[in-house]
């Protein structure tokens, strides 16, 4: 089965403990921020996404960017640094290292992956707001969420058509 990073920012209660994870596993680098939104009360966890149709993958020149099963990698040692897939991609996710002349973004902590442990943010995070689940039980929580609006909706329109 495979598994993919689930965030939900509802749980996200702003401790940062995700980014202090990811910048500890990558040596002062980190992949996730979370951004709050103060006009909502909410904050947000932010990274890669791991996009099935990748578009940082799809304009790379050189293939250093590549989509496996378990999600879009870089390969720094073909990265030539021409900052194609920053500009690709649409939620401004890979980062361009100075120092290495290389782009970087999440790799869903291989190193641990390679270990079957879950990536540090998923495993850090005190509220379950970033996980590392199979896809389909996303698909079932997703679902699940939405069947409760919609019992929601329902129970409010029936109280309403009663007054």
């Amino acid at each position: 089965m495979v598994k993919t990073l689930y965030i939900d920012p509802k749980l996200c209660i702003h401790c940062k403990a995700c980014e202090v994870a990811c910048e500890r596993e990558h040596d002062g680098i980190n992949f996730v921020e979370v951004y709050l939104v103060e006009e909502v009360e909410a904050s947000i966890p932010y990274t890669c996404r791991h996009c099935e149709n990748a578009p940082c993958v799809t304009v790379c020149p050189t293939k250093a960017l590549y989509k496996s099963d378990r999600g879009v990698f870089v390969n720094y040692v073909r990265c030539i640094g021409c900052k194609q897939c920053i500009v690709a991609c649409p939620f401004g996710i890979p980062k361009f290292l100075d120092k290495f002349k290389v782009v970087v973004k999440c790799d869903l902590c291989r190193h641990r992956l390679a270990k079957n442990l879950p990536p540090a943010c998923a495993s850090t995070c005190p509220t379950g707001a970033i996980s590392y689940v199979e896809e389909v039980e996303v698909t079932r929580t997703k679902r699940e969420a939405e069947i409760s609006k919609i019992i929601e909706s329902v129970k409010a329109a029936k109280t309403l058509l009663r007054t």
